[in-house]
């Protein structure tokens, strides 16, 4: 349900306990949460067919928040962007639980290349974290808890629980055991 999706991403980006007021106020001042809430309305719009209402979410997202984000990306809950500037997400995406992502990061396609399930946009799992102006493009797959570093390119599958950096990216190290089980 849209409601209970925005107070898991409420929850992501607030120390204090959510009410009415303090959407509406994070939503005001916080461009990242306020991208994320028109983004679950947008989708909410898509998901009925009313595509008119989502393209328009879509725009009100750009100038209001200076990012992109399609509403047919599939964002879990506890989505957090902590600066939105410059932040491209397309059509295919798909983003799972308790993400985060910084400035001028793209997730998107890489010329018509699809994997054997017809994906051509990026799969995240559950707890990654994305350093500012990574890209990653392709039908690629970045495992549950995973680091990617600022400035990185991914276009090759990543496992779980490791941290990856560079163009091309690669992986660094494995990530401690404790550090997978704190929240991104």
């Amino acid at each position: 349900m849209i409601s209970d999706s925005i107070k898991e991403d409420y929850r992501r980006c607030s120390k204090k306990p959510g009410n009415i007021s303090r959407y509406i106020y994070k939503m005001l001042s916080n461009a990242g949460f306020r991208a994320v809430v028109l983004y679950r309305l947008g989708n909410w719009f898509h998901k009925r067919k009313n595509y008119h209402l989502a393209g328009f979410m879509e725009r009100i997202i750009f100038h209001t928040s200076y990012c992109q984000i399609s509403t047919t990306a599939e964002i879990s809950p506890g989505f957090l962007i902590a600066h939105p500037i410059g932040l491209v997400i397309g059509g295919g995406t798909r983003i799972g639980r308790n993400c985060d992502v910084r400035q001028n990061v793209t997730f998107g396609g890489n010329f018509n290349k699809v994997d054997d399930k017809g994906r051509s946009h990026p799969w995240l799992e559950d707890n990654i974290s994305v350093g500012a102006g990574a890209v990653i493009i392709g039908p690629v797959k970045i495992g549950t808890n995973s680091i990617i570093g600022a400035n990185s390119v991914v276009t090759k599958d990543v496992p779980q629980n490791v941290i990856v950096s560079g163009i091309p990216g690669k992986i660094l190290k494995e990530r401690w055991s404790d550090d997978a089980q704190r929240s991104l």
